[in-house]
């Protein structure tokens, strides 16, 4: 079992065990859920694949001399009875949904490793072990930990193995790690799982300083609105960076982590189509290698102004904390010149191809800034620009963008916040993006509303 599940204190208890939801018992109790459909729906059911088992064993409880998986429990109780035969084909739809939601939130290949058993015919009910949880609550809601007790009282083992169990009776959405790893939900979708199975990771709710401690929900999947994971690379998930790491909960937690590494996942592989693209190393995206007061590493200054590394302040204006809950950069602007502050590596490019600059942006009085594109051809020499329109900043951390198409003899593209002469005002810089726009699995087109803040 990885080291991650034998270290359990009781703040890692408290940091897991999250209660998402739960639905008051009743004679008719219906566990199906709605699956999200943002940022584009899902497939029909007919069209999502049979992902398949990664490992098989005959006894699903005995996981010693198998790989790191997930093993998928239907839980019953005397409430509702066994109703496995009626469900068991919609559980593995929906946990076929779960891994195509991962799988298609990047441009990488990467999948959950699933267990399964030999015994039963087809792959639905290899895929699903029914288990009685003896102990359920009759008109009552059950915790995580109880079927966890359940299991491990019968035997399920807690090496190479992490639990998604679907509760057929008054449960509660949660992930809890004590003796075993479960995640479990008495609302069936593939976003609510998916979200409690990420927990298992100790990967926490994202917070965002625009509102403290708020939590930002489109960064972990939900029945809500979301099915895809941490759009923008930056909070806990980068199959692009394996050697990157993200804080995985809010300031002052020191955890960090990267969910593309989880034994549970499959390694990922370059290159698919997903929903998400990002052509940023996580520190350009997230200032976080460097203390606050720093010269930020990977980032260049031209013109009238200077950075640094933001220094601690109230989060509600300026704060080295923000989005990931640690670090942002801060440019000085000075009136003499336009000021240009700049990736200093310039990502490679097609010609032809459309490319979108994101960057949130605040500033505790006012200023004007646009954002650029400069366009290298091989020998390193700029060939044009594509400018986003001159817009006012706020005291709100507003996301900033630019489109621009790669010109012909384009190799290379410089990204840039750019304030014009005349200007003397500071203002703060994070969570940049640098995505292509040929996506055929989105709707959105690269969102080519170009230059005005969006939420």
């Amino acid at each position: 079992m990885p080291t991650r599940f034998k270290r359990l204190t009781s703040a890692l208890v408290a940091a897991v065990f999250v209660v998402l939801m739960a639905n008051p018992a009743h004679a008719d109790f219906n566990p199906i859920g709605s699956e999200p459909d943002v940022p584009h729906a899902q497939p029909a059911d007919p069209d999502v694949p049979e992902r398949g088992c990664a490992t098989t064993l005959s006894d699903p409880t005995n996981a010693g001399g198998g790989i790191p998986a997930a093993q998928i429990v239907y839980a019953w109780s005397e409430e509702n009875g066994n109703r496995y035969e009626q469900f068991v084909e919609r559980i593995a739809k929906i946990v076929d949904r779960l891994d195509w939601s991962l799988d298609e939130s990047s441009d990488y290949d990467q999948h959950v490793k699933l267990s399964c058993r030999t015994g039963p015919a087809g792959y639905a009910r290899a895929l699903v072990v029914p288990e009685k949880i003896e102990d359920a609550e009759i008109g009552g809601e059950t915790a995580a930990h109880v079927i966890e007790d359940d299991l491990v009282a019968a035997g399920y083992d807690p090496v190479n193995r992490v639990y998604m169990v679907f509760d057929d009776f008054d449960g509660t959405a949660q992930a809890f790690c004590e003796l075993l790893c479960v995640a479990t939900t008495d609302e069936w979708d593939s976003g609510t799982m998916l979200h409690e199975f990420i927990h298992l990771f100790d990967v926490d709710h994202a917070k965002v300083t625009e509102t403290v401690l708020h939590e930002d929900a489109d960064v972990m999947s939900t029945q809500w609105h979301t099915w895809q994971v941490d759009q923008e690379f930056n909070n806990y998930y980068d199959p692009s960076e394996l050697t990157a790491t993200f804080y995985t909960s809010a300031y002052p937690h020191p955890r960090k982590a990267n969910l593309a590494t989880w034994s549970m996942l499959t390694a990922p592989v370059c290159c698919d189509v997903g929903y998400s693209n990002d052509l940023l190393t996580a520190q350009e995206r997230t200032i976080e290698a460097d203390a606050p007061y720093g010269y930020p590493t990977g980032f260049t200054v031209a013109g009238g102004g200077w950075m640094q590394v933001t220094p601690p302040g109230p989060e509600s204006l300026v704060s080295s904390r923000y989005y990931d809950g640690r670090r942002s950069l801060t440019m000085n602007v000075q009136s003499w010149a336009e000021g240009s502050l700049s990736v200093t590596r310039k990502p490679a490019v097609t010609p032809g191809r459309r490319y979108k600059f994101f960057a949130r942006l605040t500033t505790g009085t006012s200023g004007t800034v646009k954002l650029r594109l400069t366009w290298y051809n091989a020998s390193n020499v700029p060939i044009s620009t594509s400018d986003g329109p001159l817009g006012g900043l706020t005291s709100d951390w507003a996301e900033y963008n630019s489109t621009g198409v790669a010109p012909t003899g384009a190799a290379t593209v410089q990204l840039s916040v750019v304030s014009p002469a005349g200007q003397t005002f500071v203002y703060v810089l994070d969570s940049l993006q640098l995505n292509r726009c040929d996506n055929t699995r989105t709707t959105d087109g690269c969102r080519l509303n170009s230059g005005l803040p969006t939420s």
